[in-house]
């Protein structure tokens, strides 16, 4: 008690210098551990929403960027697939099912995901439950919308209420506003914890059918453009289309829409039939028939999901759209390790930067004592001359350096949870996946028995408490030789 009692009377009395040396350790141990918790916890994100998808089938392209933009809704789409791939994929034997996506808009930043009311009782999530609705009901019709839970909470969009989408996956300013074509809130999804929060969900059909006056204009993209060029000699030439596309700086995905019969040419006087695949100018009402069926006659989709009856297809499969110049599929447990690998580089230079920050602050442990050792050596001498001995001297210097650096360790974890809890709300808003900021991390260096037991931040706290010790030796070795006598004499 007598020790700690000294150690801590010397740190106040040095009070202001004591805590700009352990702020400056807190900054270095602040990175550290901001650092390696949102690593670990981002990165369990990741991996346990790609564990609920076995394959993603799309476009030739990078098979990251199709994971990014099928399971995450990040990225912008690889380019699109004919319909009739998905149904002859969806036809194979060894699927257990296949799931379409189509993109193309956003309202208020949030993307609208064309896809099948199938896909609300058919994807399950890595805690084995379907992505229910919890409240209202799936879509029924073309422009009918389920929301995810953080969409319904950031836009304050409730049941019944409309919206009007915005061209392009990203909102911008310059973006066109789907003013003819407003979608009706008939659903909301239960919160996930994952991507599929920031989701709107509406018809493959709905996808297509608000783009159609567009294409009625004769837009063309310059993708469309280029697509349009001649092919090579040795190849057939392209079939002309009867319509244009989309004037669109994205991925879109096109339905065949036979024009309606004009009033009073079907027989007996009746009103026009309404053709499968074939809505209304406006969206049908919660209590209103369904006018068309979600996701027929559709042309193109953005990418499949695909569940296999047999864990023994998987590569088999992988293997054989990766081989055929239509598609590419790709893992999303592969591709999630693959971009940790390349985040690990810059990872591994922001944890080297961070131990520099704490080994120079570690440096102001030595110089601060130092410095305030030229003025104690009389307060020293005097210790000794009462009967203390060189080695308690020693342990008192020693331990003092050790408390300075084991305070600015205690700093810097929590302001390094502080820091991540910033960060986490910022993640959650653009991805969907949470983090909890004051959860323990895994040590992930050192033996089993240490790495099963300790956490990161208890690790953290005693290796700066022996990192300030270390600092601590030079001065307690200096005091350890002062000569009584001499100055005493002083």
């Amino acid at each position: 008690m007598h020790t700690l009692t000294v150690i801590y009377r010397n740190l106040r009395q040095r009070w202001l210098s004591t805590c700009l040396t352990a702020l400056s350790i807190g900054l270095g141990v602040a990175l550290v551990t901001a650092i390696t918790a949102l690593r670990q916890q981002a990165q369990a994100n990741f991996d346990n929403v790609a564990a609920s998808y076995e394959l993603v089938v799309g476009a030739k392209g990078s098979p990251l960027q199709l994971v990014l933009n099928t399971v995450f809704h990040l990225d912008v789409p690889v380019g699109n697939l004919p319909y009739s791939y998905y149904r002859k994929l969806k036809a194979d034997d060894r699927v257990a099912y296949a799931v379409p996506l189509a993109l193309g808009d956003n309202y208020r930043g949030f993307r609208l995901v064309g896809t099948e009311p199938e896909y609300f009782t058919l994807v399950r999530l890595k805690d084995g439950q379907p992505v229910a609705v919890a409240q209202g009901r799936p879509f029924a019709a073309d422009y009918e919308a389920v929301m995810g839970s953080v969409v319904a909470r950031e836009t304050g969009l409730a049941l019944g209420q409309t919206f009007v989408a915005r061209h392009g996956v990203e909102d911008t300013a310059a973006a066109e506003e789907h003013e003819d074509a407003p979608f009706t809130v008939v659903g909301i999804l239960r919160e996930t914890g994952t991507p599929l929060d920031r989701v709107i969900f509406i018809s493959l059909g709905s996808v297509d059918e608000i783009h159609q006056e567009s294409r009625d204009k004769g837009g063309k993209s310059l993708l469309e453009q280029l697509e349009a060029l001649p092919a090579e000699p040795s190849g057939s030439p392209p079939e002309d289309r009867p319509e244009d596309r989309n004037d669109h700086d994205h991925h879109h995905h096109h339905r065949k829409k036979p024009a309606a019969p004009p009033v009073g040419d079907t027989p007996g006087g009746d009103k026009p039939a309404v053709l499968p695949g074939q809505t209304t100018s406006a969206p049908a009402a919660p209590n209103q028939a369904a006018v068309g069926v979600p996701g027929q006659a559709i042309d193109e989709v953005t990418a499949i999901i695909v569940k296999l009856r047999s864990p023994g297809y998987l590569f088999l499969m992988h293997r054989e759209i990766n081989k055929g110049k239509d598609a590419q599929a790709a893992l999303p447990g592969v591709e999630v390790q693959k971009l940790f690998t390349i985040v690990g580089t810059v990872d591994r230079a922001l944890l080297l930067m961070s131990v520099l920050v704490v080994m120079v602050a570690a440096v102001s442990v030595l110089v601060a004592i130092y410095n305030s050792l030229a003025e104690r050596r009389r307060e020293v001498a005097v210790l000794r001359a009462l009967g203390a001995h060189r080695r308690t001297v020693f342990g008192w210097l020693v331990w003092e350096a050790a408390m300075t650096a084991a305070l600015g360790g205690v700093v810097g974890v929590l302001l390094g949870h502080a820091l991540l809890a910033v960060a986490g709300s910022s993640l959650k808003f653009l991805s969907g996946l949470p983090l909890d900021p004051w959860r323990w991390t895994r040590l992930e260096v050192g033996p089993a028995w240490l790495t099963a037991y300790v956490p990161f931040e208890v690790a953290v706290i005693a290796g700066t408490l022996v990192l300030g010790a270390v600092m601590g030796l030079l001065p307690a070795a200096l005091a350890y030789r002062t000569n009584v006598a001499r100055h005493l004499s002083e």
